[in-house]
């Protein structure tokens, strides 16, 4: 197994660009990979903290888009075009919250959410599995019919469960990993094209 070296490319790369985290350039890679985020979009950033994807989403976006960014700690807006909320993604309120301020469905919902760690290996894979799944709850009541989403999983128990149900509400499930991920972990993203749920966002007006 590959040993992670903590100061390694990525690492230095994030630094001189001033940017979070390396985390950055994994959505960077999956957006231009898979063709995401046309300028122009409206996108939801789950699990934003502390915001490299945010800046990389309103690159792609640019400056006629727009982006909400969620999470449980207070994250700075990357740009003119990006609001962020602190809520807890389990908040029954948020999905209307979010197409308050994002101006109607989302074309694109990413997240890069990730439970706490307890080091008991079961445990762990059974909240990344029981998050994933909360991440496609919220898609369903964001995204618009032909929308896409990207959502960071794990490898290990409930994986497949957790990418049957994106398949049961997307055209085309991939799963990919990208360049940026440390040597060694288990990390993973689902990346789904085409929602073809007729959801409650993709039947909602757009707020304005």
């Amino acid at each position: 197994m590959a040993r992670y070296q903590p100061r390694d490319f990525y690492y230095r790369k994030a630094r001189a660009a001033g940017l979070g985290s390396r985390a950055a350039f994994k959505i960077e890679e999956i957006l231009k990979r898979w063709s995401l985020a046309a300028p122009g979009a409206r996108v939801v950033d789950l699990g934003c903290a502390p915001g490299g994807w945010l800046t990389m989403l309103a690159r792609a976006v640019g400056p006629q888009g727009r982006i909400v960014g969620v999470d449980l700690k207070p994250c700075r807006p990357a740009a003119a075009q990006v609001a962020t909320l602190a809520a807890d993604l389990g908040d029954p309120e948020l999905p209307a919250r979010i197409l308050a301020v994002l101006g109607g469905p989302a074309d694109l919902v990413t997240s890069d959410a990730a439970p706490r760690l307890s080091g008991i290996r079961t445990r762990d894979q059974a909240q990344a599995a029981e998050l994933a799944t909360s991440v496609l709850r919220l898609v369903r009541k964001l995204l618009k019919p032909g929308g896409a989403a990207v959502v960071k999983v794990f490898m290990g128990e409930g994986l497949d469960q957790c990418v049957a149900g994106f398949r049961t509400e997307f055209a085309r499930v991939e799963l990919g990993r990208t360049r940026a991920t440390r040597p060694g972990s288990s990390e993973l993203f689902v990346v789904a094209v085409g929602f073809r749920t007729a959801s409650a966002a993709g039947q909602r007006p757009a707020v304005v």
